[in-house]
């Protein structure tokens, strides 16, 4: 029980046992005993109160401790989503880089030029290229995403440049992807960007 309870059921404690020592009348007497009646009532109303906030504390105490226990497994799961993103978006990416490489690779024979390098995951003036080829005549290079967006032209076209001043040779940008609107692939063709769908 709180101290402001504790104190108000001494004072009327108090109140009522002076009333009853101090009644002269029957009147009195029976206004003593409404008061001594209301006191208990009272009294009893405080620790039933009193009970009820513990058992409701208690309640709160685990409700923060299950609240605290769904944080913590929210947050694992959020982990576990993000690393299986990483390792879904790495394969469709290197699946993708596949299928790029068997059309570039008809496409560069086609246009008579000789493959001479051909990697994934590059690195070129520290722009990472997902796939760069380099023929005797150029250079292509690919930015593979399962649902490219404008950001992703922009990027591939820096990428090509840079790789054109790299390489001393013009640079193809390529943007393959799975799921690409038609406005990402009008904004691609308005770049100068070859667009793949698979």
């Amino acid at each position: 029980m709180s101290i402001d309870l504790k104190t108000l059921e001494e004072v009327v404690e108090r109140a009522v046992r002076k009333a009853l020592a101090e009644a002269r009348s029957e009147e009195m007497k029976a206004v003593a005993e409404a008061l001594k009646a209301l006191a208990d009532y009272t009294k009893a109303g405080f620790t039933q109160v009193t009970a009820e906030l513990g058992e409701l504390k208690t309640q709160v105490a685990d409700l923060k401790t299950r609240v605290s226990a769904l944080e913590t497994h929210t947050a694992s799961l959020e982990k576990r989503v993000s690393n299986l993103e990483d390792s879904v978006g790495s394969l469709t990416e290197a699946t993708l880089s596949r299928y790029v490489w068997e059309d570039l690779r008809e496409e560069v024979k086609a246009r008579g030029e000789v493959v001479l390098a051909r990697r994934r995951n590059a690195r070129v003036d520290g722009l990472d290229v997902d796939l760069l080829v380099e023929t005797d005549k150029s250079v292509y290079v690919v930015e593979v995403k399962t649902r490219p967006r404008r950001r992703d032209v922009d990027a591939v076209a820096r990428k090509a440049e840079a790789a054109r001043g790299a390489y001393g040779k013009p640079a193809v940008a390529i943007l393959a992807g799975v799921r690409i609107g038609d406005d990402v692939e009008k904004y691609a063709k308005g770049k100068g960007v070859l667009v793949y769908r698979y």
